[in-house]
């Protein structure tokens, strides 16, 4: 009986000890991707697919495709919260072959770390966003813009890239 009442109270109290600190829900905020969207050079209004697109970046010398060979007219892409830079390579075509067409695409940004609570500590926003395009002679990338430098969310477009 006694072992009962002793479990029951260390229960109780492992129960109560808990506070919303120590959970962190998928409602928390996070660290916020950075949201591109491609559009058309020719009517800048409309949006605009990127046939095979393939987009890479270098962490620790080891390459890590995030979209691999996809049709798409947007993406959302992780900045580094470890370095005030970020380089994308931004393939459109076949990747197997020589016949992608590799754009170097440079992000420059400042960083704020953010403390959430004890259960999810921190998140990083990103300010003062800008973007560098490697010019070579067959760019497919024509343009950036960038739309919102400051990035705290994913609710807004923060790059256009056209095309």
């Amino acid at each position: 009986m006694i072992k009962k009442i002793v479990f029951s109270a260390l229960f109780i109290l492992f129960i109560t000890g808990c506070t919303k600190d120590d959970i962190c829900t998928e409602e928390a905020p996070k660290t916020p991707f950075l949201i591109i969207k491609f559009k058309s050079k020719v009517n800048p209004l409309l949006p605009k697919e990127v046939s095979n697109l393939t987009v890479t970046t270098i962490v620790n010398d080891e390459n890590i495709d995030l979209y691999k060979s996809e049709t798409r007219d947007s993406i959302a892409i992780p900045l580094n919260t470890q370095s005030n830079t970020t380089n994308y390579l931004l393939i459109k075509g076949n990747t197997s072959t020589t016949d992608g067409n590799t754009d170097v695409v440079t992000f420059n940004y400042q960083r704020d770390n953010i403390y959430i609570n004890r259960a999810c500590a921190f998140k990083t926003i990103y300010r003062d966003l800008l973007t560098l395009l490697e010019v070579e002679e067959d760019n497919w990338i024509n343009e950036i813009e960038i739309n919102n430098s400051l990035i705290e969310n994913e609710q807004n477009t923060h790059v256009t890239i056209f095309h």
